[in-house]
């Protein structure tokens, strides 16, 4: 029994997949970012209270970063997967995703 490994592709199967579910995910983080920023935002209006308007103001802030930063990833995604090249990840978009989700975390921490 001589059995033959099947061929290897070089490359992506479909270039355009990856990058596509990659913005459609830093979509939904902002989304997320945004929903929770709206309602801190709106809580504060009910409760007639600064301490919960000013977290949501800074995570809607945060929201319009993380949409930034997935469109820019997209590009980069789509070209170094078009390019053939392997596609990494920065310390920019590191940074920024852990310095949101920590603001996120410290706002709920001292608005509870």
């Amino acid at each position: 029994m001589n059995a033959r490994a099947p061929a290897v592709r070089k490359g992506p199967i479909d270039p355009g997949l990856q990058p596509e579910r990659t913005r459609l995910a830093w979509s939904r983080t902002s989304l997320a970012f945004a929903a929770n920023g709206g309602l801190a935002l709106h809580a504060g209006h009910r409760l007639d209270h600064w301490a919960w308007i000013l977290p949501g103001a800074a995570v809607l802030g945060i929201s319009l970063v993380v949409y930034g930063l997935g469109a820019a990833r997209y590009r980069r995604v789509d070209t170094a997967i078009r390019a053939g090249r392997p596609v990494t990840g920065t310390t920019a978009t590191v940074t920024v995703t852990a310095a949101a989700v920590l603001t996120v975390a410290v706002a709920a921490t001292l608005l509870i």
